[in-house]
């Protein structure tokens, strides 16, 4: 008697623990769906107030993309809004920020498409909103090593060929490169 007793509270436990795991990926689904639903009320409020560049309302999308990445990294729309986020830290003065979001979603979404952009953006925001050559530098040469086939990696790689130069010597190099192209044409 006491052995089917036994049987019959390890099967009870075991459906407990299964049903009570199911109810719980449940309430995480249901918060995940209600933050998006925000977040999509605060960039419909942030869009139609464009011109108005409302702070307060950007500031709290900004906070609502931060929290949506920490608490549901699982979910597909976490790297779209670490770039969304990055994008808009961008905009409100936030660089600093912007990287953080940008090194998160490029170290923590190795299969998001967008991971190699947000690596070249890294460097693009050193050097030309925090103005550190020698940290634009080194996140273009991750760029370069991580991903040499890609379009970024040429990117990165004209931008490391121009960021010590003058603005003078830019234009000077480009002109350069102009009239060699009319010499060569295809």
């Amino acid at each position: 008697m006491r052995k089917y007793a036994l049987i019959f509270f390890v099967i009870t436990a075991v459906a407990v623990a299964c049903s009570t795991s199911s109810d719980s990926n449940a309430v995480v689904n249901v918060a995940a769906e209600e933050k998006k639903e925000v977040i999509a009320q605060l960039e419909a409020t942030v869009e139609a107030d464009s011109m108005r560049m409302d702070f307060n309302a950007r500031k709290q999308l900004l906070s609502r993309y931060a929290e949506f990445s920490n608490e549901f990294r699982d979910e597909e729309l976490t790297p779209e809004y670490l770039f969304r986020a990055a994008k808009l830290a961008v905009e409100m003065g936030m660089s600093k920020r912007a990287i953080e979001y940008l090194t998160n979603l490029h170290d923590g979404f190795p299969k998001y498409e967008r991971k190699i952009e947000a690596a070249f953006l890294v460097g693009f925001i050193y050097e030309n909103m925090l103005n550190d050559r020698p940290l634009a530098q080194k996140a273009y040469e991750k760029v370069v090593e991580l991903y040499p086939e890609s379009p970024w990696a040429q990117d990165a790689t004209a931008s490391i060929n121009l960021l010590y130069l003058t603005d003078e010597q830019k234009i000077e190099k480009f002109i350069q490169q102009n009239q060699q192209e009319n010499q060569n044409p295809l």
